[in-house]
């Protein structure tokens, strides 16, 4: 199961542009402009949500839910900021974090 304060640190220390979320397939991470699959299982449409959960308040949630789209920043202790941008694709969740 993935665990979204390891794929921060990994968008982080890789260097990369984003990753990407969206069920049926495993997280995505864009370098250099070239997405690759994590090596891992495929996540779910639940999986998707838990990891976006993970990042997102209760208004954001609503916001998603209510407009069809949210964009927010995220950020940890003493790490850098992320853009969460997530969006509503039949019924599910897709998200990106750069």
């Amino acid at each position: 199961m993935y665990c979204m304060e390891h794929l921060l640190a990994l968008l982080t220390t890789e260097k990369a542009k984003k990753l990407e979320f969206r069920a049926c397939g495993p997280p995505m991470i864009v370098l250099e402009c070239k997405r690759y699959p994590l090596q891992g299982p495929p996540i779910t449409a639940e999986d998707v949500l838990r990891l976006f959960r993970s990042v997102a308040t209760s208004r954001q949630m609503w916001n998603l839910r209510e407009c069809g789209s949210v964009q927010f920043i995220y950020a940890l202790p003493d790490r850098s900021a992320f853009l969460v941008q997530a969006k509503m694709e039949d019924e599910h969740i897709v998200f990106e974090v750069s």
